[in-house]
């Protein structure tokens, strides 16, 4: 399990295994990279039909078809397969979305843990692949909210937004004395004046056979009048009402569709936020994490938690249907699960904002329906075109590879290339790894330039491009990212190139090009001597350096430089040694 997952291999169920095989996950069993189910299942033809039975309510059905689609593309663009959407009969693919026991003997578990599931090529069941309705699904960075009417009819909110200005993370009734949700579709309505109505029952309803109407409120059921979306009379789970004030009469029903704030978990059974609510006498104007002790955000779904003790979690940025998608429909392929960290089957769910399949996803799917390299078309005046070769997972020792970050957070020693990372306790022991960056820091680019942790508070602070990053622990802190010139870096300065904090006097130094600045981090503010010339204050230390590593109370301080470093005597001044990065680092 530990070597699967790119984990010290102790033996012991220690913490970082416990949390590994904690994180979300396929619902597919775990084997070695880019293996095949047993026996080596496939489809035998080329065109191959899906049908989508179901839908989420947490995103439009325009939406999740494209998801689908995408996903689908993802294994087209590199084999001779192609898909084709049917919408009613029996599809070699048929895709739903589920709770629990879904009918199929594997049921999932709830909000995370298991997302989803499919099964290898073959007759019947084969190729089915399921997703768990449980998680909130959207494109991976916070809930997809497409509105409605307003003047942006069809557009998606633009979280954040200014409006008055104040800034809004979600859809609101701001302005309006009607209790309807809307949201801004730019950044600044201010500025711009584009909206639109956030997805509610009193405006629309999904499926059933409403035809879309809105709900009655109330309506009857069963003799019982109702005033708001139930789960009543169904075992999914699903939030639904009447589209007349009488169902008992006329039968007709809609789904609630998920509103910007619908909960998650909890005990209001997906019913959205109701600010502002009471809770412990106080009154709270946006979702909080008061009296819990994980950190995490909820909400009452009534005005009053105090009287009805209804609540939830609020959204979180949720699982990136098309991305998890993909995945599952390589199992329906005939791939299993690969060991490679950087592979889409990976069996470990890391969201990917600028994805590309994987050279080892492409090499297990060719290979699998024997598919030749592209050599072009045959004789003629020059070669022929080249395929296009997925990103590879580097490895330590094979290639010479120029880390983009190296910084000590929370006593280990980390090196950061790319997406990819490796870790050690012991900085002149062999780091364990690759692991995906996104797997433990969210949120992060694919790419950072510079990494350093703040020993006052113990933050891990990243810098990409004009930005930076700031975590305590695994989680942003709000606000974040924000613009390297809050920092007090001048306007011309874009990216940095490293940053340490130095044991010596607990001062953030961050070098870009020929200059370096000093940040102080208790009166979160740059020293007025900044800037300097590196080549006046560090002699012998180059211009351009790709990262700087301060080992706290070691007396020594390391400049990293393409395949090499420069140890400096913290007390001198003085560079004492010079060495490779592969042999004295990485245990090469």
């Amino acid at each position: 399990m530990q070597k699967f997952f790119g984990l010290p291999e102790t033996g012991d169920l220690d913490q970082n295994t416990i949390e590994t095989m904690k994180k979300p996950r396929c619902g597919n069993p775990d084997v070695a990279n880019y293996n095949f189910f047993a026996r080596k299942p496939k489809w035998e033809k080329n065109h191959i039909t899906y049908r989508i039975i179901g839908y989420t309510p947490d995103l439009d059905p325009e939406t999740v078809d494209d998801a689908f689609a995408r996903a689908f593309q993802v294994w087209s663009d590199v084999t001779p397969l192609r898909f084709n959407r049917i919408n009613d009969g029996e599809a070699d693919i048929m895709i739903n979305f589920g709770r629990w026991e879904h009918g199929d003997g594997y049921p999932f578990d709830g909000k995370d843990g298991l997302l989803a599931h499919a099964f290898a090529p073959g007759p019947g069941i084969g190729g089915d692949s399921h997703f768990d309705d449980d998680e909130l699904w959207t494109l991976g960075e916070g809930q997809v909210v497409r509105v409605k009417y307003g003047n942006a009819d069809g557009e998606y909110c633009k979280f954040p937004f200014w409006f008055n200005g104040k800034e809004y993370n979600s859809c609101t009734d701001a302005g309006r004395n009607d209790g309807f949700l809307w949201c801004s579709t730019t950044k600044d309505f201010d500025a711009d004046g584009k909206y639109g109505f956030c997805p509610h029952e009193s405006l629309f309803t999904m499926g059933g056979n409403g035809d879309g109407q809105p709900c009655k409120f109330p309506f009857k059921f069963q003799g019982q009048s109702y005033d708001q979306c139930t789960t009543e009379g169904r075992t999914d789970g699903y939030r639904w009402c009447g589209t007349t004030e009488d169902y008992d009469r006329d039968k007709k029903y809609g789904f609630c569709p998920e509103t910007a704030m619908s909960t998650v978990g909890g005990n209001s059974e997906g019913a959205p936020c109701v600010f502002p609510f009471i809770f412990l006498g106080n009154k709270y104007e946006s979702c909080t994490s008061a009296g819990r002790n994980d950190g995490k955000l909820w909400c009452a779904s009534t005005s009053s938690y105090d009287d009805d003790r209804k609540w939830g979690f609020c959204p979180d940025q949720g699982y990136s249907l098309f991305l998890v998608a993909a995945h599952e429909f390589g199992h329906a392929m005939g791939l299993e699960h690969s060991e490679d960290p950087g592979a889409l089957m990976a069996p470990i769910y890391t969201y990917t904002k600028n994805f590309r399949l994987s050279q080892d996803d492409i090499k297990g799917i060719q290979e699998l329906y024997e598919v030749s390299p592209d050599v072009g078309p045959g004789p003629g005046p020059g070669p022929g075109p080249q395929p296009t070769l997925g990103p590879v997972t580097p490895e330590l020792c094979k290639h010479d590879i120029v880390f983009d970050g190296v910084a000590q957070i929370r006593g280990e020693t980390f090196f950061f290339k790319d997406r990819f990372m490796w870790r050690t306790i012991n900085p002149r022991g062999k780091p364990t790894g690759p692991l995906l960056v996104a797997t433990f820091w969210p949120d992060l680019p694919e790419k950072i330039d510079a990494v350093y942790e703040a020993p006052q508070d113990e933050k891990a602070v990243f810098f990409s491009g004009n930005e930076y990053w700031v975590y305590s622990a695994s989680n942003l802190d709000r606000g974040y990212p924000k613009k390297l010139s809050s920092l007090g870096l001048p306007p011309d300065v874009q990216r940095v190139d490293a940053a340490f904090n130095w044991g010596r006097n607990k001062r953030t130094y961050i070098f870009a090009g020929d200059r370096y600045w000093k940040y102080n981090e208790e009166k979160k503010k740059m020293e007025l001597a900044s800037p300097k010339f590196i080549a006046d204050s560090w002699n012998g230390v180059p211009d351009n350096l790709d990262a700087v590593l301060g080992l706290g109370d070691s007396g020594y301080t390391y400049f990293f430089k393409d395949q090499y470093y420069l140890q400096m005597e913290d007390k001198s001044l003085k560079i004492v040694k010079i060495g490779k990065i592969s042999s004295d680092w990485l245990g090469c």
